[in-house]
């Protein structure tokens, strides 16, 4: 500005009056360009993204100057028509083009033009200043997302009176203003302005979306962006409107927008964003917290958004990573990863009605069940006492309830099957367009027959575990009639059985009770006969062990009473009792103490014997009940765990008489000392185990012949063939037992299994014999 002053003071001394006005003209330009221009457009570019609550001082510096120069010009163009009475040129035209044209020729500089890193740090500047613009005239939507009606969900500051966001607008007014002086706001808004509301958008849901939530944030969060970022981008579009109107340069292109495009484009990223931050980083705890989830309104969301966007991979690899990484391992107990897999199930399903996303992410899981032991027992434990499916998820039968008629398929609710289908594991043997989730646990082994089973037996160890009120039975009368319209009435023809002897039972007790109660029989008391029978038709239940026990004088006393007053009633049957079934109701008095006990007749009987003496040994006590000593060191431990007897010795146990740390039992132990009590007894009428051996060698060495025919076998496809060829059509084994024979193989080295297939190991693939005939040959011996 010096040297121009110069410049032009030597001009009025030489009287060169007609070159002062291109001098100054030229001069300011280029002073503009070269100098405060390069300047401002450096500083942009500089400028970290930390500081970006300063960038709006660069454009106030740069407008200062402006207003310098025209303070300047004014000055000037005063003293020339004072002294020299010339007037050049309007002052006020000049200076609204003066910026313009010193861009418009940098622009057109070789060495020195507007780079591209200039209109990307806009981007930043954009969306700091829409940030604010949202938050001040969205505010409802966002105290609803963030929870927080007390501060700014910007500036975070209180709104009462420390807010900041309408000081940010006014910052905003000067940062366009000077844009519309260099003519940049339409580039600016071009390369920015729709990148910044992609940005901000994705911002702030993460913001809302960092900590997970079951509640639905998609109509605030569509609230939102109508009131917040649409409304700012046709803020926008007007002042570039107006921007292009004072322009000369008619070829100059302007930042227009399709409102109505752009609504679509940017609210199909909020759908993304929202699969991507709710889908992909919360979907286990979604899962786990079903269906407060569903009830909250968050799987409402994800629904919507899966059905936009697609994009099912996100949900579908988070949820396979969370299970492998929480879920699939040893110390998780099979219930715990049952119930994960059910509330799995319900969600994918909700969220992808034709399963793919179900079958695709729920694939490991399967395996994982399918080779724990103890999966189908739980399955069918918490089937029966509502905790895994309630009985309006067992109407829907495999057979065609549940599959849309051809006629269905052809109306508008049909829907494709997704292109992740093309991955999903036996996509060819899924059948038609969806899977309830009894048969996603039925598939777990391929067939019910093992459902079925396992659900006799559980039916069977309720009942006998001595415990009325833990049968209901109405409920389990609804139960077996749904299981037989799923499943056939095959395998569930003697739970009606059973279902009759249980109330059969009832009836026979009252009988018996008042007949007892004629004859003057000694136990009887007010209350009656302490005794309860479940009389059982042994032929339609579960196979029933008796174990060989001397029970107490009064015990046996009851039972033959009883038995005596049901042949009276019944002429030409009698009762086999077991002792290891149903409870017996203890009162023990001891250090003036009365506890109860709820135990098996087999516990009953090894405490009793303790009121003879204080101090039995193991083999003493098994000669005196006549049973084995392992039954009596096994039923023991009881008793020792409760604090009643004490082992001084080696099999040498001792009644305490302190009772401060005995405490009583309750009646909820009695279904575990059942089951462990036939678990025990199973053990000890274990029959040939020779037996059982040379069966296993024989499936083995069949399974060797097939593997060296075939190379490769599935586990289904080896139990069908044997099936038909080495058990002659009668399943003799199960899945499961021919699984653990295999695995029992692999483990060993004999086998390999990879991918889900069996395979002989190399070294065995073209060997005649193999261990497994050698100790055939050393068993037949």
């Amino acid at each position: 500005m010096d040297r121009l002053n110069t410049i032009i003071n030597d001009l009025i001394l030489s009287n060169e009056f007609d070159l002062i006005i291109p001098v100054v003209k030229a001069g300011l330009l280029t002073l503009v360009r070269d100098n405060y221009l390069s300047q401002f457009i450096t500083t942009i570019e500089q400028r970290l993204p930390q500081q970006i609550n300063t960038y709006h001082i660069a454009f106030i510096n740069f407008n200062k100057q402006l207003i310098d120069i025209e303070n300047y010009l004014k000055t000037l163009f005063q003293t020339l028509e004072n002294q020299y009475n010339l007037k050049l040129f309007n002052i006020e035209d000049f200076m609204v083009k003066l910026p313009y044209n010193a861009v418009k020729q940098q622009l057109l500089h070789t060495t020195n033009i507007i780079k591209s890193t200039f209109y990307m740090k806009f981007i930043d500047i954009f969306e700091y200043y829409l940030a604010a613009y949202a938050s001040q005239h969205a505010r409802i939507a966002c105290a609803e997302l963030l929870k927080n009606t007390t501060t700014c969900s910007f500036c975070k500051l209180t709104l009462s009176s420390g807010c900041k966001c309408v000081e940010l607008q006014e910052q905003f007014e000067i940062i366009i203003f000077i844009l519309k002086r260099l003519g940049l706001l339409s580039r600016v808004c071009q390369s920015a302005a729709l990148p910044a509301c992609r940005h901000r958008i994705t911002n702030f849901i993460k913001q809302i979306c960092e900590q997970y939530s079951s509640h639905a944030c998609l109509p605030h969060l569509e609230q939102w962006f109508e009131t917040g970022a649409l409304t700012w981008l046709s803020i926008l579009e007007s002042h570039c409107n107006n921007d292009h109107d004072n322009n000369d340069d008619k070829q100059e292109s302007i930042f227009k927008i399709d409102l109505s495009s752009c609504e679509t484009e940017l609210k199909h990223h909020i759908y993304e964003c929202i699969m991507r931050e709710r889908g992909a980083y919360h979907m286990f705890q979604i899962i786990i917290d079903y269906p407060e989830s569903r009830h909250g309104g968050v799987l409402d969301d994800l629904k919507r958004c899966v059905s936009i966007v697609g994009k099912r991979h996100l949900i579908i690899d988070n949820v396979r990573n969370e299970f492998n990484k929480r879920l699939l391992h040893p110390g998780v107990g099979t219930t715990e990863i049952l119930a994960a897999f059910i509330n799995a199930i319900r969600v994918l399903r909700y969220l992808d009605s034709t399963g793919v996303m179900m079958e695709l992410a729920c694939y490991n899981v399967k395996q994982f069940l399918a080779r724990r032991e103890d999966t189908i027992r739980v399955i069918v434990s918490n089937m029966n006492e509502h905790g895994v499916l309630e009985l309006n998820e067992l109407t829907q039968s495999d057979n065609g309830t549940n599959i849309r008629s051809s006629q269905c398929l052809l109306e508008d609710e049909w829907e494709p099957e997704p292109i992740e289908a093309l991955s999903a594991p036996e996509r060819a043997l899924r059948p038609s367009h969806s899977r309830d989730l009894m048969s996603m646990l039925v598939s777990i082994y391929g067939h019910a027959e093992l459902f079925v089973e396992e659900y006799v037996h559980m039916l069977a160890d309720r009942m006998l575990s001595g415990q009325s009120n833990k049968v209901d039975i109405e409920h389990e009368g609804r139960y077996v009639d749904l299981l037989k319209q799923r499943f056939g009435d095959g395998g569930l023809q003697g739970c009606d059985v059973m279902l009759k002897d249980y109330v059969d039972s009832r009836l026979m007790n009252d009988l018996v009770k008042k007949q007892l109660a004629q004859v003057h029989f000694p136990l009887v008391s007010t209350a009656g006969v302490p005794i309860n029978t479940l009389i059982i038709s042994s032929q339609y239940w579960p196979e029933v062990k008796f174990s060989p026990i001397d029970l107490p004088d009064e015990l046996k006393a009851i039972q033959t009473a009883y038995t005596t007053a049901y042949e009276t009633l019944k002429p030409h049957r009698t009762l086999h009792w077991s002792p290891n079934y149903g409870q017996v109701n203890l009162e023990i008095e001891i250090g003036g103490k009365t506890l109860e006990f709820s135990v098996t007749p087999f516990h009953a009987a090894i405490i009793y014997k303790f009121q003879e003496k204080d101090t039995w040994t193991i083999s003493d006590l098994s000669s005196s009940l006549k049973c084995s000593t392992a039954c009596i060191r096994k039923r023991i431990n009881l008793w020792q765990n409760c604090g009643l007897l004490k082992e001084e010795a080696k099999d040498t146990f001792r009644l305490v008489e302190d009772t401060s740390k005995v405490a009583s039992n309750s009646s909820s132990q009695a279904p575990a000392l059942l089951s462990v009590d036939v678990d025990d007894m199973n053990i000890e009428h274990q029959a040939e185990p020779d037996k059982k051996e040379h069966e296993h060698t024989i499936v083995c060495n069949f399974v060797f012949g097939m593997l060296r025919s075939m190379t490769s076998l599935t586990l289904e496809r080896i139990y069908s063939l044997l099936c038909v060829y080495a058990f002659h059509g009668q399943h003799e084994r199960t899945l499961i037992d021919v699984r653990n024979i295999l695995d029992a193989k692999v483990k060993s080295n004999q086998l390999l299994y990879t991918n889900g297939l069996y395979t002989l190991p190399s070294n065995q693939g073209t060997t005649s014999t193999s261990p497994i005939s050698t100790n055939e040959n050393m068993l037949v011996d």
